[in-house]
């Protein structure tokens, strides 16, 4: 990565709040679901989308939880429409559930690269209702890069939990790679939908009492105004289906992703991660840090848990007391993948 990336702006929507302040003081007691899990469906209320952004007629043909993203990423659409940038030079990345297979709904986004004058409404007919209803799926992309004029390069990803530190670290190489000047993430978690109650393994081992999506603006330039900035200094994946090499994918991954800034885990000032994970406390055992994780406040958001810890990082950043220093955010499923991000927060005189 040979261009600075700063992180400008944030937006989180989940069940302990809808500001990264309501992340932070006593954690609240996890509440019993509200639904028998047995359940395969279930109704859950959803917020009013921007009419001055979303035509009303994606009310009935998103699902619910799809509307909870587009609420988050209207919130930032100021912050995107302040940097004044061309349309094709901002990208858009996610991590969403369905990105596996040919979805008629990239009919929708490629339409919107050849003709970008037509309006939304027009646009709808390249996505089947029944497949927007079923599946928080590609076409929220379609919705997205419309409204907020994001016609630049895009990608989608699928891995449970790291998928949104896989959408990130897209979006961060194509702002340094200089095929886009801004990008914007999205995540929506892959644990509930309205439709469907998803899960890989018995939900009764762990509470599951949050819904969330998470969207971060990432520009390369910082805020006007601003007296300290958070910038992403590092970032690396691995993977193996092996968990005997698991620590030692975690290790080396975490090692690429401080090397960019030539540091050491004691050089960094504050850890983010899942404490309950055996291999990811096997991997930082040498650390003195304590671990912080938004799960306690949250519960578990998949995707969407790595960027809320980002988002809450950026709130932080911001904070009148705030220091500089550094933030290593690791991401580890049990599927073998590993994900790891170094933020640097710095005041703005340091680059002056």
């Amino acid at each position: 990565m040979n261009r600075a990336i700063y992180i400008n702006a944030a937006a989180v929507l989940n069940a302990a709040g809808s500001e990264c302040a309501d992340l932070l003081g006593t954690p609240p007691a996890a509440q019993p679901l509200a639904f028998d899990p047995r359940r395969q469906a279930f109704a859950l209320p959803t917020p009013r989308l921007a009419s001055d952004l979303f035509d009303r007629k994606i009310q009935r043909s998103v699902e619910p939880q799809g509307l909870r993203l587009l609420h988050c990423t209207a919130r930032l659409a100021p912050a995107l429409a302040a940097l004044q940038l061309p349309a094709s030079r901002i990208a858009l990345t996610a991590a969403i559930p369905e990105v596996d297979a040919p979805s008629p709904c990239w009919d929708a986004v490629q339409a919107i690269i050849e003709q970008p004058q037509k309006q939304l409404v027009q646009l709808l007919a390249n996505t089947p209702p029944l497949h927007a209803l079923t599946l928080l799926n590609s076409s929220v992309m379609a919705y997205v890069a419309e409204a907020l004029n994001c016609h630049g390069p895009m990608g989608g990803f699928c891995s449970q939990d790291n998928a949104g530190l896989d959408a990130l670290i897209e979006a961060c190489q194509q702002i340094g790679e200089r095929r886009a000047d801004a990008a914007l993430v999205v995540s929506s978690s892959p644990n509930l939908t309205p439709a469907l109650y998803l899960r890989d393994s018995d939900p009764a081992g762990e509470p599951v009492f949050g819904e969330g999506a998470a969207a971060l603006l990432l520009a390369a330039t910082p805020p006007a105004g601003a007296t300290q900035m958070l910038r992403v200094a590092g970032f690396a994946r691995g993977y193996s289906a092996d968990p005997q090499r698991a620590v030692a994918v975690g290790q080396r991954v975490i090692e690429q992703a401080l090397s960019r800034e030539k540091l050491r885990l004691g050089d960094v000032e504050h850890l983010v991660g899942n404490g309950d994970d055996a291999q990811l406390m096997s991997v930082l055992q040498a650390s003195r840090h304590d671990m912080r994780h938004t799960r306690v406040f949250t519960g578990e958001l998949g995707a969407s848990g790595l960027l809320t810890d980002v988002a809450l990082t950026l709130h932080l950043s911001r904070e009148a007391a705030a220091t500089p220093g550094y933030t290593l955010l690791v991401s580890h499923t049990r599927a073998g993948h590993w994900g790891a991000l170094l933020l640097a927060s710095e005041t703005m005189e340091k680059h002056a």
